[in-house]
């Protein structure tokens, strides 16, 4: 056995270190940005969910275009593009300014091609450099540095915003994504997919009445994009009408953080899956229980309690998942069809997305707090069923 397969080799560093960076990216265009929306359109929800129901519904059709790309020419190349796209959405934010809510659906065109481009290669070349030995180590890791950068960062974004102005913090955002793009180059894949992209062939190629476990892989995808994207929006939405400010929005961003990052330290450590377990069953009850404490009365400790609860577990559900969906071994997807099944994923993952988005945007409509709450309960009972699918991935009999 090589004895470098269980190591993090210097590509896997620098797309760490990118990844990393696009979680800096990606907290001020999505939590900031929220509340940002949220200030400039006086508290439209509506405008909100039309904006991110349109930037998933690109990402759904155009990682299909993507995806043969992927799989024909430079993987590295690709991901580069999608950085560099990126760059053109952050640089639009700067010029726009408050204009930005007349353009919110071509900037949200422009922000799914990106991330399309982006997560699309991104998510492949996970999948190509890492290995069954160091898989797990560079999912766990990299989550722990990210958890500790969005510590400091939302406290140093909030504080920034209330005292320069989104504007002038936009553009130190695309300096960072300039970077980023610096560091793509040092990130060489020596392994190659080889073929035509062809969808039709890998989805009649799997019989998922048969494989339980990509059916499974598939079922958590769909509830992914809900667990990962909606809860977090409609979460962002309660703390910007309660506190109002940025430094305050940045400041709980940061205690959620080190909660999350605590819990999935330890959660690391313990290394006897009964324990796991009892984490997974433990954390999803605990989570409905505190959204019901929510509901019942939406004020600012209830809202605290929820949040430390729900994050600290949601990112353990998450590591498990990105582990799980790489496994083409276990889930029993040939070699060749690596880039279908990670391109059918992304895909579905859109599904519980625009859902979410889209109940979002009715409730906006009806402008009543009572369904408001109804879509948070909803949101929430998704952690114990994803959880469960977890449970059943990961922790194989």
């Amino acid at each position: 056995m090589d004895k470098n397969e269980g190591k993090i080799d210097k590509s896997l560093k620098a797309l760490m270190a990118c990844e990393i960076i696009n979680a800096v990216i990606d907290l001020f265009l999505g939590t900031f940005l929220v509340a940002y929306l949220l200030n400039i359109t006086n508290d439209n929800m509506g405008a909100i969910a039309i904006y991110y129901v349109v930037d998933y519904a690109i990402t759904g059709i155009f990682i299909y275009v993507i995806a043969g790309f992927l799989k024909k020419y430079n993987i590295e190349k690709i991901y580069r593009a999608g950085i560099l796209i990126k760059c053109i959405f952050v640089i639009s934010i700067v010029f726009l300014r408050e204009q930005i809510q007349s353009f919110l659906i071509p900037i949200a065109i422009i922000l799914g091609i990106s991330e399309t481009i982006y997560w699309g290669a991104c998510d492949n070349i996970v999948g190509l450099a890492t290995n069954e030995k160091n898989r797990e180590k560079y999912t766990a890791n990299k989550k722990i540095i990210r958890s500790f950068v969005k510590v400091i960062m939302p406290i140093i974004l909030g504080t920034s915003i209330e005292l320069l102005s989104f504007y002038k913090v936009s553009t130190y955002i695309m300096v960072l994504a300039f970077i980023q793009f610096i560091l793509s180059f040092f990130i060489k894949i020596q392994k190659r997919y080889s073929g035509e992209f062809d969808l039709k062939a890998f989805l009649k190629s799997i019989n998922l009445k048969e494989n339980k476990r990509l059916k499974i892989v598939y079922k958590s995808s769909i509830l992914y994009g809900v667990l990962m994207n909606v809860i977090s929006t409609i979460v962002t939405i309660i703390i910007v009408m309660t506190y109002k400010t940025n430094i305050e929005l940045g400041f709980l961003s940061t205690i959620f953080s080190i909660c999350s990052m605590i819990t999935l330290y330890v959660f690391k450590k313990v290394k006897n899956e009964k324990i796991q377990k009892s984490i997974l069953t433990c954390g999803s009850i605990i989570a409905l229980v505190s959204v019901i404490s929510l509901i019942i009365n939406l004020g600012k400790t209830e809202i605290v309690i929820y949040n430390i609860i729900s994050s600290s577990f949601i990112i353990i559900l998450e590591v498990l998942f990105n582990i799980e969906r790489y496994n083409n071994k276990e889930n029993s997807v040939d070699e060749e069809y690596c880039i279908e099944n990670q391109t059918f994923i992304i895909m579905i993952m859109q599904i519980g997305r625009i859902v979410g988005y889209g109940l979002l945007f009715i409730i906006s409509l009806i402008n009543n707090i009572v369904y408001f709450k109804l879509l948070l309960l909803l949101t929430t009972i998704v952690i114990p069923i994803y959880s469960y699918y977890m449970y059943k991935l990961h922790y194989r009999e």
